[in-house]
């Protein structure tokens, strides 16, 4: 069971890991080493989901539900302080995750912002078509 949480831990730095890389690489436009850290990513994460599940049998095996019930009957404090560092590390990930979605959106908006100015279809424009502004109407259509 220990060695089954210190590999998923691994996994986790990994995961980490590879996600900082992936946003080094957006940072930098480099395609290729995006795909290829984000493949790694969704690589760690079917092996880290391999280990859960591989844990969960160990611990039904040992007749137990949970791994919270297992630490609580057993007063196991190794297996405590690996759950407690992989609980970091998911929040840690947690961080590295959202700084990457942020980081994604930003790109997307920006690239957005640069395709609207080059196809003159900006949602933000401060004129109508006609050529005045948006909340004013024209001289000819005004009554007097």
């Amino acid at each position: 069971m220990k060695d089954l949480l210190k590999n998923q831990i691994n996994l986790l730095k990994s995961i980490i890991e590879s996600f900082k890389l992936a946003e080094r690489a957006l940072i930098e436009k480099d395609v290729q080493n995006l795909s290829r850290h984000i493949s790694k990513v969704e690589e760690y994460s079917f092996n880290f989901e391999r280990l859960e599940e591989e844990l969960n049998k160990e611990i039904n095996k040992r007749g137990y539900t949970s791994i919270k019930e297992y630490i609580e009957k057993t007063n196991d404090s190794e297996v405590a302080y690996l759950l407690a560092t992989l609980v970091e590390n998911l929040n840690e990930l947690t961080i590295v995750m959202s700084n990457f979605k942020n980081l994604v959106d930003f790109e997307n908006k920006y690239f957005e912002f640069i395709k609207s100015l080059f196809s003159n279809t900006s949602t933000t424009s401060t004129y109508t078509k006609k050529g005045y502004g948006v909340n004013q109407k024209s001289l000819i259509d005004r009554a007097y």
